[in-house]
């Protein structure tokens, strides 16, 4: 089975909210949820450099990593169809300047308050990073 690791971002602004972003409707593999920030690590880039580049051309603005903060594996399909294992390193992220603009594949961005993800209908590895952070029971 292939691995993929992607780097996740937990983005909050200085009012502690999180960002998120909707899928298209019939965007796999979770159609019409919530999701955050994220993107593949390749081997040999830098990490933060990577995901600054990837969440300023995919929402329009600037982010500085916080810490890392943990890992968190899942077994499905990927968009080519074929079923790997993914490994997702969770990084908080705060925000740093800059005007949320929508790219391809995002319907919606929305700032929400922390006692609020629950009213969203986030992926499920959404679900698990934010019942470790105490945000979801």
């Amino acid at each position: 089975m292939q691995t993929k690791v992607l780097i996740i971002a937990v983005i909050q602004n200085d009012k502690g909210e999180v960002l998120l972003r909707k899928k298209p409707d019939g965007s796999p593999p979770y159609a019409e949820t919530w999701y955050l920030f994220g993107t593949e690590l390749v081997p040999g880039d830098p990490l933060d450099q990577t995901l600054r580049t990837h969440i300023q051309k995919q929402a329009g603005i600037d982010v500085a990593i916080a810490r890392e903060f943990s890992w968190d594996t899942e077994v499905k399909a990927d968009l080519d169809g074929v079923t790997k294992q993914f490994v997702y390193l969770d990084v908080l992220c705060r925000y740093v300047s800059g005007e949320l603009r929508l790219s391809e594949g995002i319907e919606k961005l929305e700032w929400v308050p922390t006692d609020r993800l629950a009213e969203y209908d986030n992926v499920p590895p959404s679900k698990v990073l934010f019942q470790k952070l105490g945000w979801l029971a």
